[in-house]
């Protein structure tokens, strides 16, 4: 048995509405791609919906759009990955990392407004708050901050915050759709937002030929393909978050007196399933007994951004706690129940052998 960390869940219907998306010969963006932005609109609950060809290109239109340019500062976390540097850096504005709050059981691994507050300057333009893992950050608590928020919701679509989904609560949000995320368009991602202007900048930037007038526009649109079988994943998103809490019910049952876990909130989801070890030793150890057993394990995330810049890790303490000690294990709706119980009996075996 081989366990990937994590892999999408594509059935019949998946192919059988792509085959025929692609026999009718409609290949670029059209009315397609019109319908899935209507879907996740509607379903967010947001006036505007823009689909786009990933998560990074939806940051970066969504940063365009509140004209973060050159001299600005955008306040990220450091516990996350490149994609949102990488969307700050192509306005040529300047990333500003913010440490992760301190109560991982009970907010997760997230930025929140005290630890925004820390790097607030008088150019801060916008501050990305990505819901890791699918548990959602405390977002009304950053919205009094008083500065522009959009919502990183690549891991959390479907999930909600005090009754409302994330992504609506922010000024905009964004979501990926990329092969390993909740549901899948092999690449893709979508910007919402209620905001009137920023939806017609974002119509404006990627309107890239046919234009009376020359401006620079991006090549940035999802194709009626990859939205067929958006639409698709997108049908299943209920029965996909309901499997993802089944497994993690029996993931909490057998490490609940074993490892540090996160509560779920209400509303969340796990997206994946963290568990906390005591050292990095003690992680890199379960991580190397787990891929002898065929079961992909990895750190969620790769590396603190604050660490590509030698940044002081003392300003990082919780970043640097969360990278050191945590471990994701599979969890994704494709998992058969006898997929999980191997891997609940080879975490804890191994555990055991530390």
């Amino acid at each position: 048995m081989h366990l990937p960390h994590s892999k999408p869940d594509i059935s019949k219907e998946d192919i059988d509405l792509v085959t025929l998306q692609v026999s009718s010969g409609m290949h670029a963006t059209g009315s397609k791609t019109q319908e899935f932005e209507d879907k996740i609109r509607e379903f967010i609950g947001t006036r505007y919906a823009k689909a786009t060809s990933s998560g990074t290109t939806a940051l970066h239109l969504a940063l365009m759009a509140l004209d973060v340019s050159e001299g600005d500062e955008v306040i990220i976390p450091s516990y996350v990955c490149q994609s949102l540097l990488n969307a700050v850096n192509y306005t040529r504005a300047k990333p500003v990392f913010a440490d992760i709050d301190s109560d991982f059981e009970n907010k997760g691994y997230n930025i929140s407004a005290q630890t925004i507050k820390l790097v607030i300057t008088e150019k801060t333009k916008a501050i990305i708050v990505p819901h890791m893992f699918g548990m959602p950050a405390d977002i009304e608590e950053i919205l009094e901050l008083g500065i522009p928020v959009i919502e990183d919701c690549a891991q959390a679509i479907g999930a909600e915050y005090k009754g409302k989904k994330l992504g609506s609560i922010g000024d905009i949000g964004v979501f990926s759709f990329y092969a390993t995320k909740v549901i899948s368009t092999g690449q893709g991602g979508m910007v919402v937002t209620d905001l009137k202007t920023p939806i017609i900048n974002l119509g404006d930037l990627t309107q890239y030929d046919k234009r009376e007038d020359y401006e620079i526009a991006y090549n940035y649109g999802l194709s009626d393909i990859q939205s067929a079988l958006g639409i698709s994943q997108f049908n299943k998103l209920p029965e996909f978050i309901k499997r993802r809490n089944k497994i993690a019910d029996k993931y909490d049952k057998a490490f609940k007196d074993v490892f540090k876990i996160s509560k779920r909130t209400p509303g969340s989801f796990p997206f994946r399933y963290i568990i906390r070890l005591n050292s990095k030793q003690e992680r890199e150890n379960l991580q190397a007994k787990l891929g002898e057993k065929n079961i992909v394990a990895e750190q969620p995330v790769f590396k603190p951004l604050h660490q590509y810049f030698g940044l002081n890790s003392s300003q990082f303490k919780n970043t640097e706690l969360a990278h050191d000690t945590t471990l994701s294990i599979p969890i994704y709706p494709a998992m058969t129940d006898k997929e999980v119980d191997y891997v609940i009996e080879n975490v804890l075996d191994s555990f055991k052998k530390n």
